[in-house]
């Protein structure tokens, strides 16, 4: 895209290459990935200017359909900043191939550069600007040291999060889709990676952070609301402008050509029919691409007009001021959201107090800003909750007060006292197997200690198998539905009955005892050496 002369170099003379060019890097700017870049590309059928290197037409501007070699070579180029640099590919011995000249060549970071020299070249962007797409270029990697680059994933504060136990980054597990538990997960494990000691730091179900995050997030950006939708509609009446100018500068080079071959064919000589042949294939050519550009910019036209309608920025300002519907549209992908994270927020430090399900959270936010507050975690059982001896002291004292198990739990609900996860409020199931753990008795209306009163030597209901275990019901519940316990149905059709002796019953406490993943995780085994061929006898060919 440079032009040589006897005095300076200059930029191209050919206006719609150099408004792609500034394109490629606005988009940069706006998307922050290279995909991002190139799907809006070809979305909107932008070829990009490259000079022929070799073949008839070397040294000639060619337009092409994006990809990302180009598109990297663009954003890596130090001549677009206005530089002039020697040394940033040179050959390394070690990785020569014999009889390729052209092989072993690296690229070496910028410091190493033999020379750079800003301001020697005329620039489409600033060297601030070139720095700042390198530094994103290299965030966007996915390794340990960056957050790497937004994905369509659930976990919305992957890359932001911190462990405030280590100072980490913390890693995601996803779960399957028939999982009973949340989608993904946090958890820390750095020193056991690392290290192969300890345990993991903390672990945290990732939906109830991601609600809390998001919450302060759009209450942060809510005072802005007008502004948000004032800009975003400038925003889009800027993008359509830009992609109408491109479209014009399209049809302009498509007249032209087709202009060039009439000409041509005009000056042709009419006896030379081989030739005028040719031309006016040619001619042909050029005017039926003429005409289905046009056909494309009108049905451009008339699906995105250049000025916003009516209609378009109510609805822009609609959802602006409702930044939640917003957030929530189907139109707002994943991928949309993170970004918006990144861009408010730099970091996200969680730290679970104790075991419990309370956890400090420290945003901090683009500028430095920091704001601190605290949230709630599902966890496994009841003792691990932060008010659990409140709880217990109440649970005592409604029983010792005659109230049964259902009025327990109505009490408890209204009271606000909440169980540790799965379900939103407390229920009579959930009272009774406590109170049984916990040896107190209370009046049941449909106890199913009648209904299971003595079922035999190696037989046990569910809440029983729970206290001996100290599982919690759930739990034993989801290995009978994954068959991982056997179990038949009472007579009564609403319970069941597990089978388990005293060896099942160890069995049932090594498998509680192993860690999350153990029997899905799949496993090295030694190869088996190939059996011979039985049909060949032992021959050998």
């Amino acid at each position: 895209h440079r032009k040589c002369g006897r005095a300076k170099i200059v930029t191209g003379s050919d206006e719609q290459a150099r408004t792609v060019v500034g394109l490629v890097f606005d988009l940069f700017d706006r998307l922050g990935t290279l995909n991002a870049v190139l799907r809006w590309l070809v979305d909107h059928e932008v070829q990009l200017p490259v000079r022929s290197h070799s073949g008839v037409d070397k040294g000639e501007l060619t337009w092409r359909r994006p990809n990302r070699e180009t598109l990297q070579v663009m954003l890596h180029n130090p001549i677009y900043a206005g530089y002039y640099a020697y040394g940033r590919r040179r050959v390394d011995a070690r990785r020569r191939q014999a009889g390729r000249p052209s092989t072993g060549r690296v690229v070496r970071a910028m410091d190493d550069w033999h020379v750079l020299l800003p301001d020697r070249m005329p620039a489409y962007i600033s060297t601030e600007r070139y720095a700042a797409n390198l530094a994103r270029l290299e965030a966007n990697r996915q390794i340990a040291a960056s957050p790497g680059a937004p994905r369509s994933g659930s976990a919305l504060l992957a890359g932001l999060l911190r462990c405030g136990r280590c100072g980490h980054r913390m890693t995601v597990s996803y779960h399957t889709p028939a999982s009973r538990f949340p989608s993904h997960n946090y958890h820390c494990a750095y020193l056991p990676a690392t290290y192969g000691t300890g345990r993991p730091c903390q672990h945290l179900a990732g939906p109830a952070l991601d609600r809390y995050v998001i919450g302060q997030l759009l209450d942060a950006v809510a005072p802005a609301a007008l502004e948000v939708s004032l800009a975003a509609a400038a925003h889009a009446e800027a993008d359509r402008a830009e992609l109408d100018a491109l479209w014009h500068q399209r049809l302009e080079r498509a007249r032209y050509t087709a202009q060039r071959a009439r000409r041509q064919y005009q000056l042709a000589e009419p006896e030379n029919r081989l030739v005028t042949r040719q031309l006016e294939t040619d001619w042909e050519t050029a005017l039926a691409d003429l005409d289905r550009l046009t056909a494309d910019y009108q049905r451009f036209v008339e699906a995105r007009p250049q000025a916003l309608a009516p209609d378009e920025r109510q609805a822009i300002t609609a959802l602006a001021r409702d930044l939640p519907a917003l957030w929530n549209a189907p139109t707002t992908s994943q991928t949309d959201r993170k970004q918006l994270l990144r861009t408010l927020i730099d970091q996200v430090t969680v730290a679970v107090v104790g075991t419990s399900e309370l956890v400090d959270v420290t945003i901090t936010w683009a500028g430095g800003h920091q704001t601190h507050g605290r949230t709630t975690r599902p966890v496994a059982r009841l003792d691990q909750l932060s008010y659990y001896p409140h709880l217990v002291e109440r649970i005592t004292e409604l029983a010792d007060a005659g109230h049964s198990s259902r009025q327990i739990a109505d009490q408890l609900n209204t009271e606000g006292l909440r169980p540790p996860k799965r379900t939103a409020w407390f229920g009579p199931a959930q009272i009774l197997t406590l109170t049984r753990r916990l040896g107190i008795g209370v009046h049941h209306p449909h106890d199913t200690r009648t209904a299971l009163a003595n079922p035999g030597p190696g037989r046990w209901s569910v809440a029983d198998l729970a206290v001996a275990l100290h599982m919690p019901t759930a739990t034993l519940y989801n290995w009978i539905y994954r068959g991982w316990i056997t179990a038949q149905r009472h007579p009564d059709g609403r319970s069941w009955i597990i089978l388990a002796d005293d060896a099942e019953i160890r069995r049932l406490r090594e498998r509680r005892d192993r860690p999350p993943g153990y029997y899905t995780r799949a496993r090295w085994t030694q190869p088996r050496p190939a059996q011979p061929d039985p049909s060949t006898n032992g021959t050998q060919t």
